[in-house]
């Protein structure tokens, strides 16, 4: 029957699909993005290397299309999240810290974004171009959220959320290099509930009316 023919390429296409962005996953985690190709990808899948440039027009595609899961790479609405679900009420130091907050778990919980923040400065390629494109997006879509929220986003909002931004950076990319930093154990988790409450004070000190 040509309708159950249609059919079941359609679940062949989607099964594969789903072998190539899962094997795209593993291997930015194990070997980082200067490590991953489209023939250690398909050999990892699987599957054929013509059905990577078919499904997804080659390895880039396939890279935005992983980073297109939710679950691969921070949201909007994952680092605005609070638990009472009235972010816009909050005020402006409060909203600084529930986003540094979300994005320090975010991050701690993503390894393989992990690896791509340290390939992005020990070896970039096109692969990391790709990914710091899509955290920059992020950063864009952030920064129109709180500007639709009604409110004022000054000068020294910009400034500690850079602060933030790069700190929490930096600590992740210590923590699955050389976890032993500034007197911490990344690997602790004391030591991240240090880190939480100290970006705390800092950004309502730095942002106190």
């Amino acid at each position: 029957m040509p309708n159950d023919s249609k059919k079941r390429r359609t679940r062949n296409r989607a099964a594969t699909e789903q072998l190539l962005l899962e094997a795209c996953g593993k291997l930015l985690l194990r070997d980082g993005p200067d490590g991953i190709g489209v023939n250690n990808v398909v050999a990892e899948a699987g599957v054929g290397k013509d059905l990577i440039y078919r499904y997804f027009d080659g390895l880039p595609g396939l890279v935005k299309a992983w980073i297109a899961n939710d679950d691969n790479w921070p949201t909007v609405q994952e680092l605005t999240h609070v638990e009472n679900g009235q972010f816009d009420s909050l005020s402006m130091p409060e909203q600084v810290q529930a986003i540094a907050r979300n994005y320090l778990h975010a991050l701690r919980q993503r390894p393989a974004i992990v690896r791509v923040l340290v390939s992005e400065i020990m070896h970039p390629t096109d692969i990391t171009a790709i990914l710091e494109n899509a955290g920059d997006r992020i950063g864009r879509e952030l920064y129109e959220s709180l500007r639709l929220s009604g409110k004022d986003i000054s000068d020294d909002v910009v400034d500690v959320s850079l602060l933030f931004t790069i700190v929490i950076n930096y600590l992740s990319m210590r923590a699955v290099t050389s976890p032993q930093a500034f007197g911490m154990d990344l690997s602790d988790e004391k030591s991240w509930e240090r880190i939480e409450k100290i970006l705390g004070r800092l950004v309502s000190r730095y942002l106190a009316v």
